[in-house]
């Protein structure tokens, strides 16, 4: 551990359970076959507050944030959960981890160390796979001697993209900011194996890594473009329009890396 992460102390570490318990109905949550490529990743985000951007002090906004956390876990099923073989996440509410931290610096130096908000000393770095007990979804909150404050969260890739990434910070936000009356409309969509299955043979074994037989190895890499966005326009269209269409309203990225998929 370098020598600037002394500047950290740890307030706490819990494990924060869902508010709600998930329904019999959406415990299991089968993995895409993209979803079992991603192997052993996670997704670090970091959001920064100035001490002017806090309404709170440091106690009471540190027990509202945990509090939304975990109302924003009942929304994200497949996070607190335990993954089984890379083929199924089980939503058992086995929890997230929940860091609090106090940073002795001002905000405006993670500029220059960001390990400060993703120390290696507290599960970001050496993340112990799910699948060997490792957790789904990490947060940590970090207090700044300035007075600011820091959100980080890091999250497993096989559970889902950056893009269902953000929209669990979203919520968080919303249900923080709406407490404690705060709730969703519905939950967040994610990408199962109903639409990307696994192969005929089973599901792809963890983790996906080709060693080279050498030191030196040649790569081969390959770019596609999709430069017509009325075609895109008229992909999205033709979902829609299908009656027996499981996604009723598709992003760009769902519709381009389906048709990827059918061409491979």
């Amino acid at each position: 551990m370098s020598s600037f992460s002394r500047l950290l102390s740890t307030i706490s570490k819990k494990v924060v359970k869902p508010f709600s318990p998930t329904p019999s109905t959406q415990k299991t949550h089968k993995l895409s076959l993209l979803d079992q490529c991603m192997g052993n990743f996670y997704m670090p985000l970091v959001l920064f507050y100035p001490k002017h951007q806090l309404e709170q002090g440091p106690k009471q906004l540190s027990k509202l944030l945990e509090n939304s956390f975990s109302k924003a876990l009942t929304y994200h099923q497949p996070w607190d959960g335990s993954l089984r073989d890379n083929t199924t996440t089980h939503c058992d509410d086995t929890g997230a981890e929940l860091f609090e931290v106090e940073v002795n610096c001002p905000i405006n130096q993670v500029v220059h160390h960001p390990d400060l908000t993703f120390p290696s000393g507290l599960s970001w770095k050496n993340v112990p796979h799910a699948n060997d007990g490792g957790r789904l979804s990490i947060a940590q909150l970090s207090h700044f001697d300035c007075g600011g404050m820091a959100i980080s969260v890091c999250m497993s890739h096989t559970v889902g993209v950056a893009r269902s990434a953000f929209s669990f910070l979203k919520d968080w936000d919303t249900l923080t900011r709406e407490h404690p009356n705060g709730e969703l409309s519905s939950p967040s969509y994610y990408v199962q194996d109903s639409l990307m299955p696994s192969l005929p043979d089973g599901p792809l074994k963890f983790p996906v890594v080709v060693e080279p037989n050498t030191k030196e190895s040649v790569e081969f890499e390959k770019r596609f473009f999709f430069l017509s966005k009325s075609n895109i326009r008229a992909l999205k269209a033709m979902i829609v329009d299908d009656p027996s269409s499981i996604v009723q309203n598709p992003t760009t990225t769902e519709v381009v890396s389906a048709i990827v998929y059918k061409c491979v």
